[in-house]
């Protein structure tokens, strides 16, 4: 017994020097293990802030909003600070000094209606990203359960806001007004005409009686007064977004 003890004394007093420093790397591995499994199987989530603008009633409102973020830094929260403001389904602009990338935050779910897949509509769970990269001429999407690029397709939030991320001409009886990408048009039958250029800042809000409202570019003719996409000698209603299925990343 005596003489295993002496073998485990000499044995701490020749490798001490190394014995600590393995430890505490020991240490630290099994910390940071733990740090990632608490990660992965809790809903971790960061706190960023940063500047937006938006319009109500024709009005431009700049603040700053905290940002949660979930481990995918897909947005999961938006909180507004120093203002009381009633978020609604019109989208919220990033402020930033690049102006190669515009993005935009829908608050609410929006209909997705991708005109290139055969007028499929799907639905994109509220506070979804899009992000314009103007230089390199694409357009992505983030949102829970996607993350991807977009061809020409626009946005509706199944009442009377449509979001274009492309070009388009609206038509008022003879009359054509031309809207840049990242674009918003509201129409109230009956009622009022609004539209928001992101390329000129120009917020115009107009009355209208029977006026039809359409909206057209390259890909797509759609009447904003009925809700309605025209698709060769037919059409397709528009739906609200409760009604659809999630849009999700396809498997290969």
């Amino acid at each position: 017994m005596k003489e295993k003890g002496r073998k485990i004394k000499e044995f701490v007093n020749k490798y001490y020097p190394i014995l600590i420093p393995v430890c505490l790397i020991v240490v630290m591995i099994l910390v940071f293990a733990i740090y990632n499994i608490h990660k992965l199987y809790t809903n971790y989530t960061t706190t960023e802030e940063d500047s937006f603008f938006q319009y109500f009633a024709g009005q431009k409102v700049t603040y700053k909003a905290d940002l949660k973020l979930n481990r995918d830094k897909e947005v999961v929260d938006f909180t507004v600070k120093d203002k009381e403001l009633e978020l609604s389904s019109m989208p919220v602009y990033y402020q930033s000094d690049n102006a190669d990338i515009i993005k935009v935050l829908f608050p609410m779910n929006m209909n997705l209606v991708m005109i290139e897949n055969n007028y499929a509509q799907y639905k994109v769970i509220n506070y979804a990203t899009l992000t314009w990269d103007k230089a390199n001429t694409s357009y992505i999407l983030k949102t829970d359960d996607y993350d991807g690029n977009l061809s020409n397709s626009f946005f509706f939030d199944g009442v009377d806001l449509y979001f274009f991320m492309n070009e388009v001409t609206l038509t008022i009886n003879d009359e054509e007004i031309d809207l840049g990408p990242m674009s918003i048009v509201k129409v109230n039958p009956r009622n009022s005409l609004e539209y928001y250029d992101y390329q000129s800042d120009k917020y115009v809000i107009r009355d209208i009686t029977n006026e039809t409202i359409i909206a057209y570019n390259k890909g797509f003719s759609v009447n904003l007064t009925e809700d309605k996409v025209n698709k060769f000698n037919d059409f397709v209603l528009l739906i609200s977004p409760e009604y659809l299925n999630k849009l999700e990343m396809q498997e290969d």
